[in-house]
């Protein structure tokens, strides 16, 4: 899985339309399809086991990761999944499951740290290398019962937007080869797009949970900061880091982001989630009716207006006409007053934090680990040449602490948050909602940012949820997000559920079809 590979780009392909209702019981549902809830029925009625779900996923690994179309969307696979996961089958048959993630297969970005299966950040100079301990979110999801099954391919170090590090080569995207697929989580959106793993870790900087999820029309949340820790987590800034999600589902994204929340000694940010959490799930008690009486405001300021961007949004207006259908208050027409688009670059901090965040993530990672430091990184020549200018801006000649242009933009994020926070609470909306991306996936080899640039969420620390909202005419998804207050998780999940129920967006590609044998009945 890990060597370079020689990619063949091919040309657009055709898509294939998810179904828009759940099987009837006994009916077949295929890898690309298929829910935790749907995993788990399958289990519950005997047509499945958890050894057996990992072989279809392997099966599907070798077919279009390995052979097909080569997406280059996996790093390592973990070597005793199948050992794991027949453990797993044993205690659910003997003491019940531990929680509704119980024997799932988790894809899991390769900046986070696992301490059995070498971890490496995208980076040839860690290659084969293993970190000391788990990052919080893996040993809370492998206390649920969940399997560690992948890492994926990314954009080394997170520090880039198409998808591409110099240990796992180019992500594809599969819905055209020849297409961005989003970055940096770029491997696990791939990977929960085409049923190579149930549900998967992602991080951002900037947009990197939700770019991705929105090439692969699946479900991304980028949590309010402070929500997950990042402890064990290759990291570029103090600010802006997060955990997130990818599902296939709304409640699939918000079940994985409900156990890997809250407080953590070793990332002091998450204090802020203190006496803001409840017991219960993001993913129980969900309503496909919570769009009636909700008030959703329309940020127009996200809305480009140059007429290269009018058929994305026109798209957008006819999912919030869909909504106002179902009942939903749309308070359109809300601005903050400021050119935001314009005002991102002068909010981003994280260029000036890297060296600082990376020499504390190493000192973190214990003794198997070839260098100590971003200098002794760049001493080695191991990584992507292009990386040396941002490399060389991350490291800064005087402390953090008296860099008066960074102390300005950690201020204009204040600015900014502020600025939202009061346009919700003024005109008393659940959440705001706009076009994710102005634009579809450019190119390969062409950076997933400017015109399709949204990093409003990280740049804020507030939470957002992409889910699928159709198909632009170039047959590539389009997604809109929903943007709430701090710890709003609960009512974003609600609102975005509801929506994605009414809407069935959601698309997958024909590069990567089930396979004969995998369909799973329950």
């Amino acid at each position: 899985m890990t060597p370079s590979r020689t990619l063949s780009l091919l040309a657009s392909t055709s898509l294939l339309l998810a179904p828009r209702a759940a099987p009837a019981q006994g009916r077949p549902l295929d890898l690309m399809h298929a829910t935790v809830a749907d995993i788990q029925a399958a289990v519950a009625a005997g047509t499945l086991t958890y050894e057996r779900l990992i072989e279809m996923y392997l099966a599907r690994i070798a077919a279009y990761e390995k052979d097909g179309p080569k997406l280059n969307a996996i790093i390592q696979v973990n070597p005793k999944a199948r050992e794991i996961a027949r453990a797993l089958d044993q205690e659910r048959r003997e003491k019940g499951i531990r929680s509704p993630l119980h024997g799932i297969p988790i894809a899991v970005k390769d900046v986070v740290d696992v301490h059995d299966i070498p971890s490496a950040g995208g980076y040839l100079a860690l290659a084969g290398t293993y970190p000391a301990n788990d990052a919080t979110v893996i040993r809370k999801l492998r206390a649920a019962g969940a399997i560690i099954f992948l890492k994926t391919n990314l954009d080394e170090f997170n520090l880039g937007a198409q998808g591409l590090s110099s240990l796992g080569g180019q992500v594809l995207n599969p819905f055209d080869l020849t297409r961005n697929p989003g970055g940096s989580s770029a491997g696990t959106g791939v990977s929960v797009n085409v049923g190579f793993a149930t549900v998967g870790i992602a991080t951002e900087t900037g947009a990197s949970i939700r770019s991705p999820a929105s090439n692969n029309s699946i479900v991304g949340i980028a949590p309010t900061q402070g929500l997950t820790s990042r402890a064990g987590v290759i990291a570029i800034s103090f600010p802006q880091d997060r955990i997130g999600a990818h599902g296939k589902t709304v409640a699939d994204a918000a079940l994985l982001l409900s156990y890997m929340r809250g407080i953590d000694p070793e990332d002091l940010f998450t204090w802020e989630s203190l006496g803001k959490l409840e017991r219960r799930r993001y993913d129980e008690g969900l309503d496909t009716l919570a769009l009636r009486g909700a008030r959703i405001g329309v940020l127009r300021d996200l809305f480009r207006t140059d007429s290269q961007f009018q058929p994305v949004n026109r798209l957008i207006e006819q999912e919030i006409a869909l909504i106002r259908r179902r009942g939903g208050v749309v308070m359109d027409g809300l601005s903050t007053g400021m050119d935001l688009v314009s005002f991102f670059p002068l909010a981003r901090a994280s260029t000036y934090e890297f060296e600082t965040v990376f020499d504390a993530y190493l000192r973190r990672r214990g003794p198997d680990t070839p260098v100590k430091s971003l200098k002794e990184l760049i001493a080695t020549g191991k990584y992507l040449k292009q990386l040396d200018g941002q490399f060389r801006t991350g490291m800064r000649a005087q402390p953090l602490d008296f860099d008066e242009e960074y102390l300005a933009r950690l201020e204009n994020r204040l600015t900014l948050r502020k600025v939202l926070v009061e346009l919700m609470d003024r005109w008393q909306v659940d959440a705001l909602v706009y076009p994710f991306k102005a634009l579809t996936a450019p190119p390969l080899g062409t950076g997933d940012r400017g015109p399709r640039d949204n990093p409003v969420s990280a740049i804020t620390g507030l939470p957002a949820i992409v889910v699928p909202a159709g198909v632009a005419a170039d047959g590539l998804p389009i997604s809109i997000e929903f943007l709430g207050r701090p710890f709003s998780e609960r009512r974003l999940v609600e609102l975005a559920h509801a929506y994605e129920q009414a809407s069935q967006r959601r698309i997958v590609p024909k590069t990567t079809p089930p396979l004969p044998g995998e369909a799973i009945r329950y």
